[in-house]
């Protein structure tokens, strides 16, 4: 993921980036690694393997950061920082995802701008189960603002963590064996992906 990253910011020229499951917290160690210092007391370390922000990830971004190829870096995954841990009622995960849209219809978007966010905030339609239904993230953007582009990853085969678990992909043989964008329809797109590498940060 972080490659994919470099390469749309570089070569594509998105000059602002978004991420989501992180909050604003962890600005503190993303300014610390652009300093080359990791200070690790300044994170939730378990941050690394339930989150897209890997390790690696944040390595890229400050990188970026420091290069000048990102303008702004904006957190919009404020939900966890304003939970109320004696809450009788848990809030729903619906009001996390109505807050991911707005905290990005709040962002500038006069610049080119890259929006990282997990599958499940990126479901381009309604997902009912039962009488439940999941309106992601992106469903929400897209009422207010419906030319909103969507690149889905879709990986060949390979690892990846995400949830404090790992993930087994299966080979897709019916993929290539090389990087490739399918056009799905105007905003619709797929970024194929020979392989999928799982990260975990491993303490010595």
């Amino acid at each position: 993921m972080a490659d994919i990253i470099h390469t749309q910011v570089k070569k594509l020229g998105h000059k602002t980036i978004k991420a989501i499951e992180a909050s604003p917290a962890i600005s503190n160690f993303i300014n610390s690694v652009k300093t080359n210092s990791y200070d690790f007391s300044l994170v939730d370390e378990d941050l690394f393997d339930s989150s897209i922000l890997s390790l690696e990830m944040i390595k890229t971004i400050a990188i970026l950061l420091q290069q000048n190829q990102l303008k702004e870096l904006v957190f919009i995954d404020t939900f966890f920082d304003n939970l109320d841990e004696d809450a009788i009622i848990p809030p729903s995960p619906q009001e996390r995802e109505e807050q991911l849209a707005k905290n990005i219809l709040r962002i500038d978007d006069s610049l080119p701008t890259l929006c990282i966010m997990g599958q499940w905030h990126t479901q381009p339609k309604v997902v009912k189960n039962g009488e439940t239904q999941h309106k992601s993230a992106l469903y929400r953007l897209r009422k207010t603002k419906p030319n909103v582009q969507f690149i889905h990853n879709i990986y060949r085969q390979g690892q990846l963590f995400n949830d404090g678990k790992i993930i087994e992909l299966p080979k897709n043989p019916t993929m290539p064996p090389y990087y490739e964008i399918v056009q799905k329809t105007d905003i619709d797109f797929e970024l194929h992906i020979p392989k999928a590498t799982k990260i975990s940060l491993y303490k010595k």
